[in-house]
C-alpha cells in the first residue's frame, strides 16, 4: 500500500494576535473530503474574506513550497435560497429540490417553478411573474407584475419578507396551486433560488480574485469549486470538485454562538466551553469580528466589553483597558444611569460600530477560544 505522508504547517501571522491560523495539508483530496477533513481537525476550508487573507494564504504556500499548481480552498458553486435564515429550516428543508426533467440544463443562475409544480432554471434577466413568502402572515403571495429576479427579490425585501423558499413538497404543492389560480399567462413564477458562490463556513461572498477568464465551468450534473495557487498572485479557478488536490484549512478563534442570551448568561457561555467573550483590541480584531457578525442572527452582538460605574471606565473581560475602539459617531460613552442599569457593550449589525446596551438585553454573541 502506497504510504501517504501528511504535513499540517502552521502559518505564523505578521500580527500575532490574529484570531485565525492557516494549516497546509499535504494529501489530495477532492473537495468535500478536504471540507470533511478541514471540519474535523480545524475550523474548515479556508475562507478568503480580503486581500489581507488571500496574501496569508499565499505566504503559506510559499513556505512550504509546494509543487502542485492548484490547492483547494473554501468556495463552492451552489444553489441557495434568498431568504438565508438558518432558523428557517429544520433538518435538511433547504436542500428540498423539484427539478423538472433534465433539470438544471444550464439556461441561467434563477430558477422558476411552471405551472405543473416543477422547477427549472432560466437566466437571472427574464422578466415573469414570482412569489413572495410574507413572515408575518407565514404565507405566500403571488405578484402579477413580471420582473426579473433581482427585482423581484428587492420588492419581495421591501413589501413582504423575501422571495420564496420551498421547503417540502406540501409548500410546493401550495406554490403551485398559487400559480394555476392567480397567475395570468404565462404560468409561472420566480421562487427564491438561485446559484452562487457560497463559501463553506458560511461566510458572506464579498471578495473575488478570479484569474482572467474565470468562472467558466458551466455545471448541470455536477459541482463546481474554486482554488487557487501560487503562481499568477494566486488568482482563483473553476473546476470539478470531484478532482483531486491538495488543500488548505483555517482554525478561527473566534466562534459566533447563535443564541440569544443576557451578557452575564453570554459570558458564562463562554467560559463553561473553556473559551471568553471577545475582546476588541485591534482594527485586525475588529475586521475578523465583523466578518463574523455578518452571520448573526440578531441586530446587535455582545461583545467582551463592561463599563464600571464605580471607577467610571470601560474595561475587557480579559482585563485589559480599552485602548483601542470603534464607538458609533457622536455616541455618549459616560453613561449617566449607573444608578438604573449596569451596561455592556454589542457591535452594531448594521455599521459594525460599537454602543452600548443594558445588560439585560438578549443577543447573539462572539466566544474567543
Amino acid at each position: 500500500m502506497e504510504r501517504i505522508t501528511l504535513m499540517s504547517v502552521l502559518l505564523t501571522v505578521v500580527v500575532s494576535s490574529s484570531p485565525r491560523q492557516y494549516h497546509f495539508v499535504n494529501q489530495k483530496k477532492n473537495w468535500t473530503e478536504a471540507q470533511t477533513y478541514c471540519r474535523d481537525k480545524y475550523t474548515d476550508l479556508v475562507s478568503i474574506n480580503d486581500m489581507n487573507e488571500q496574501n496569508d494564504t499565499n505566504q503559506l504556500l510559499q513556505r512550504v513550497n509546494i509543487s502542485a499548481d492548484r490547492v483547494w480552498i473554501g468556495l463552492q458553486d451552489a444553489w441557495v435560497w434568498s431568504l438565508n435564515n438558518s432558523d428557517f429550516y429544520r433538518g435538511d428543508e433547504s436542500q428540498f429540490r423539484k427539478w423538472g426533467p433534465d433539470q438544471p440544463n444550464g439556461d441561467g443562475d434563477c430558477v422558476y417553478m411552471k405551472s405543473d409544480g416543477q422547477w427549472h432554471d432560466m437566466k437571472c434577466d427574464t422578466q415573469t411573474h414570482f412569489i413572495c413568502y410574507n413572515g408575518s402572515s407565514k404565507g405566500f403571495v403571488p405578484v402579477q407584475e413580471q420582473k426579473n429576479w433581482t427585482d423581484a427579490q428587492n420588492y419581495c425585501r421591501e413589501k413582504h419578507t423575501d422571495l420564496a423558499s420551498v421547503r417540502n413538497e406540501t409548500e410546493n404543492n401550495q406554490i403551485k396551486n398559487i400559480i394555476n389560480q392567480n397567475l395570468t399567462s404565462p404560468n409561472q413564477a420566480w421562487i427564491g433560488l438561485y446559484r452562487f458562490w457560497v463559501w463553506s463556513d458560511n461566510s458572506n461572498f464579498i471578495f473575488n480574485l478570479w484569474k482572467s477568464g474565470e468562472p467558466n465551468e458551466r455545471a448541470t450534473n455536477y459541482r463546481i469549486c474554486a482554488s487557487t495557487g501560487i503562481s499568477e498572485g494566486g488568482r482563483w479557478t473553476d473546476e470539478r470538485c470531484s478532482v483531486q488536490h491538495l488543500f488548505v484549512c483555517y482554525d478561527d478563534k473566534l466562534v459566533l454562538i447563535r443564541e440569544n442570551k443576557t451578557w452575564s448568561e453570554a459570558l458564562r457561555y463562554c467560559r463553561n466551553m473553556s473559551m471568553d467573550l471577545v475582546s476588541v483590541d485591534s482594527e485586525q480584531m475588529q475586521q475578523r469580528v465583523m466578518n463574523v457578525t455578518s452571520s448573526a442572527l440578531s441586530d446587535h452582538v455582545w461583545l467582551g466589553l463592561r463599563h464600571s460605574c464605580t471607577v467610571g471606565i470601560w474595561f475587557w473581560v480579559n482585563d485589559e483597558t480599552m485602548c483601542y475602539d470603534q464607538w458609533a459617531s457622536g455616541y455618549d460613552t459616560g453613561l449617566d444611569d449607573c444608578d438604573t442599569t449596569v451596561r455592556s457593550g454589542v457591535i452594531r449589525k448594521n455599521d459594525n460600530r460599537w454602543i452600548s446596551r443594558p445588560e439585560t438585553d438578549r443577543y447573539n454573541f462572539i466566544c474567543i477560544k
